[in-house]
């Protein structure tokens, strides 16, 4: 049987989305009869599947790139040009890495996400692929319902966490993961306009009820923020470039002024959401961290390398083995020094830059308002959770998408332009 083009495309975004949100982790606890993985020999050694149908994914992205309109092609690399300055920095990490071969294969690892990414959005119309995702995330919401009933114990996620330990988790690995999967389905579901439908508000209903069943603060707040942020950039925009331009300057400074009114409101807001000071010791947690930082603090310990390292055996006799630290940007630091955290913080800059004129000029700026919201929230959730540059997690690839979505949005918008000049 011939497999036609159209065929492999589709078969590689529902391979993605199943290898990164979660469905394969879950398939794997299921064969090994609901037991997680062992973090520290996970870190060390990875899993199997994964780095099967990890190197499928990479291969099979690669030729599907190269069916992809040469010109086209050429022009996004062009616009993503601190993609690849990042990749590259990962990749020289190996020879000052702690823990090279481990460096190595959290690089393959991080390339291939990026390359998935960079295909599916190559490959699919941006509309229907942030919609394709919202009804993926669905899945996840339903089927971790119907775990729930089927296996209360496992969905519910065990495990000694105190208060936390009955939250619900459904088939992700994490609650906190889980939790912001549900935020991302609600979000971009509001930001597509796609509540109207009977269908539609059942895809939204359950995704609350997952999420409210989870108790994540953080992806209640991003929900509350992001609906707000999705709302207000609609109603600000207009037809004309011009006002768009002047109205997100205004935005910009609103922003501007509750991030101020946050900071020195900060220990009021987490009393009201029931957080304690410490972030659920998050912040003792990089108390301990910072000797770490500190040794390395110029290129890092090499991509991937520190918590699979002898450099953490001090750490988890301290502390215990945790496996990241609880921040994207702490985890950057940890990569790859000030140097790797100033290229991640770049590439973010850059993201919102190419929403942002995405949002002025494009005549789809709707979705733009609603991709713009979630890459504002990752960048400040980041803080408090590991997001950016976790090269095996549904929020990178959300990420990644929403990075390619604007740079091919606006290549394809200005080789418009030439033609019609």
């Amino acid at each position: 049987m011939k497999i036609t083009l159209d065929t492999l495309k589709r078969a590689y975004l529902f391979i993605t989305v199943f290898y990164y949100f979660g469905f394969l982790s879950f398939v794997s606890r299921l064969l090994k009869g609901g037991k997680a993985e062992d973090i520290m020999s996970a870190n060390a050694s990875g899993n199997a599947a994964k780095q099967i149908i990890g190197i499928l994914l990479l291969l099979t992205g690669v030729y599907l790139l190269l069916k992809a309109d040469k010109k086209l092609l050429f022009s996004v690399l062009l616009k993503s040009l601190w993609w690849w300055v990042l990749i590259a920095f990962f990749l020289g990490s190996i020879f000052w890495s702690y823990e090279p071969s481990i460096t190595l294969r959290r690089c393959v690892a991080f390339i291939t996400l990026v390359v998935a990414a960079f295909c599916i959005v190559t490959h699919f119309n941006a509309e229907s692929l942030m919609y394709f995702i919202a009804k993926t995330i669905f899945v996840v919401a339903a089927l971790g319902l119907v775990y729930l009933v089927i296996s209360p114990s496992s969905a519910l996620g065990g495990g000694d966490e105190g208060e936390r330990a009955n939250m619900f988790i459904g088939i992700m690995g994490d609650k906190n993961g889980g939790a912001r999967l549900y935020a991302y389905g609600i979000l971009l579901l509001v930001g597509l306009g796609k509540y109207h439908s009977r269908n539609n508000r059942i895809m939204l209903a359950i995704l609350g009820i997952c999420l409210v069943f989870a108790n994540s603060a953080t992806a209640i707040v991003m929900v509350v923020a992001g609906t707000g942020l999705i709302s207000l950039f609609k109603v600000m925009r207009t037809r004309s470039p011009n006002i768009n331009l002047r109205r997100i300057i205004i935005i910009t400074l609103l922003l501007c002024a509750a991030a101020v009114a946050i900071y020195f409101l900060y220990a009021f807001l987490l009393g009201l959401l029931g957080r304690d000071p410490t972030l659920t010791n998050r912040t003792i947690i990089w108390g301990l961290m910072e000797q770490y930082i500190e040794a390395e603090w110029f290129l890092g310990y090499g991509f991937g390398a520190f918590w699979a390292s002898d450099a953490v055996l001090s750490f988890v006799e301290r502390w215990g083995y945790i496996g990241n630290a609880h921040s994207g940007y702490y985890e950057a630091l940890l990569h790859g020094g000030w140097v790797g955290l100033g290229l991640v913080i770049i590439l973010t800059l850059k993201i919102i830059k190419d929403l942002i004129q995405g949002y002025i000029t494009q005549p789809s700026g709707e979705l733009f308002a609603a991709l713009l919201s979630i890459i504002l929230l990752q960048g400040v959730v980041n803080y408090i959770g590991f997001i950016i540059i976790n090269h095996n997690s549904a929020d990178m690839l959300i990420y990644t998408i929403i990075s390619f979505v604007a740079s091919i949005s606006l290549v394809k918008r200005a080789n418009k332009s030439n033609l019609a000049q």
